[in-house]
């Protein structure tokens, strides 16, 4: 926890939390995969299991042509039910990416300096918050994304060309709703907790090609994995080591599970 103390009293940074980042979206692509191989077992072994039982039977034949054609029918069988078992749709896939995307994050973070506190893959009360630091720069909610192409901006809105189909950019307006969504959620939290009425930075964090580098609006960030631990320190300070600290604290209770207490007084920071 960050303690009170003098202004220009150096802050030991902490990293609060049991969970790893990551976790949450990790937790969906295993019940999504889980939930694939139940929905393809019956049919993948309609298809396949023919195709390993000659190729086993044939092997016992008296040619050594027929025997080098049966291993083959056998493992051609045997693989293309791995491949299948093993590749989920677009969708679930996209969990997988997205909990690496947020470990990445995490590692970013460990470059912080220090005064700053980092809670990863904190309970919402809707899904998660990929990653919350509070320090005297303020508060910041950060929402990781691994998208499979290249990320412009586009009055404020974020656009994806896909690497398989490099002639058309995808609008992506969730990307930005999602994460203005979260930090609003977070704001309101840490009020109730603290009775400190402050601004939450909405942060997206790309990890992939993104044009840009740093992209900033009056509601949201968007920036370049690589440069988001420079880009947090070079933030003007703007809470007091008290202020800091009582923030910290509501943020270390709601990445506790916590229950808020009644609602307190709301004072301006």
């Amino acid at each position: 926890m960050l303690k009170a103390g003098r202004a220009d009293e150096v802050l030991m940074s902490t990293t609060i939390g049991a969970r790893r980042a990551g976790g949450y979206a990790d937790r969906r692509y295993r019940d999504g995969l889980k939930n694939w191989r139940s929905r393809t077992r019956l049919l993948s072994a309609a298809f396949f299991s023919p195709m390993i039982l000659l190729g086993i039977a044939g092997l016992f034949a008296h040619t050594h042509a027929l025997v080098w054609l049966a291993g083959c029918l056998a493992g051609a069988g045997a693989t293309a039910w791995g491949v299948v078992r093993d590749s989920p749709p677009e969708y679930v896939e996209h969990w997988r990416e997205g909990a690496e995307g947020e470990r990445r994050t995490e590692r970013a973070l460990g470059a912080l300096g220090p005064g700053w506190l980092v809670a990863h893959d904190v309970e919402a009360r809707y899904g998660n918050y990929d990653h919350i630091i509070v320090g005297p720069a303020g508060v910041f909610l950060l929402d990781t994304k691994k998208p499979s192409g290249t990320v412009t901006i586009c009055d404020g809105v974020p656009y994806v060309r896909r690497r398989m189909d490099g002639e058309r950019a995808v609008r992506d307006v969730s990307m930005r709703t999602r994460v203005l969504a979260a930090a609003a959620s977070l704001k309101e939290d840490i009020q109730r907790r603290s009775g400190r009425r402050l601004w939450v930075q909405a942060v997206v964090v790309i990890w992939g090609d993104f044009l840009p580098g740093v992209h900033e609006d009056e509601q949201c960030v968007f920036i370049h994995g690589p440069r988001l631990a420079d880009w947090i320190e070079a933030q003007p300070n703007k809470l007091s080591a008290s202020a800091a600290a009582s923030v910290a604290s509501a943020v270390e209770a709601i990445a506790a599970g916590k229950p808020s207490q009644q609602a307190m007084r709301p004072v301006t920071v």
